[in-house]
């Protein structure tokens, strides 16, 4: 009796060890990674596109309606376990173009500028017939008569 208790209590224990790893906190950095150095060389006025292409690289975003704003986007999630990862940091870092390609101007957001967005769950409704399920599947039993005619060269 006293082995049996032996190995249950080495299982549970080995269970537990192997286990409590999965529930530690995970923290994955998405997107650009900040660096405050580069950010403080560009200078408005002095700096153009292709010299905040060489020292940030390509934007996260560029400008979706005009050429004049790049959007460098960072985000920290954590998460634990198998929970839905929670944002605990976003950084939007925009430089801003004047109409000749020069930095007019760098400006920072965070989480205070941050939205929730809540989608219409709504469906899109299409035209046609909507099938059920066996309608699907069966629907093209006997559509097909064989084989088509032999091409001539065949």
């Amino acid at each position: 009796m006293k082995k049996q208790t032996l190995f249950v209590a080495l299982g549970l224990a080995v269970t537990v060890t192997v286990g409590l790893p999965g529930c530690a906190k995970t923290v994955d950095q998405r997107g650009y990674l900040m660096d405050e150095e580069l950010i403080k060389e560009i200078r408005p006025g002095v700096d153009n596109r292709a010299s905040v292409l060489a020292a940030l690289g390509t934007p996260t975003v560029p400008g979706t309606f005009d050429d004049e704003n790049w959007y460098y986007v960072s985000r920290t999630h954590e998460s634990w376990a198998f929970f839905r990862p929670d944002t605990v940091d976003n950084q939007v870092l925009q430089v801003s173009f004047d109409p000749s390609g020069n930095v007019k101007e760098i400006t920072r957001a965070g989480m205070e500028a941050a939205r929730e967005v809540n989608p219409v769950g709504a469906k899109t409704p299409t035209r046609g017939k909507e099938l059920g399920f066996f309608e699907q599947i069966f629907s093209n039993i006997g559509r097909f008569s064989g084989p088509g005619p032999a091409s001539p060269g065949n």
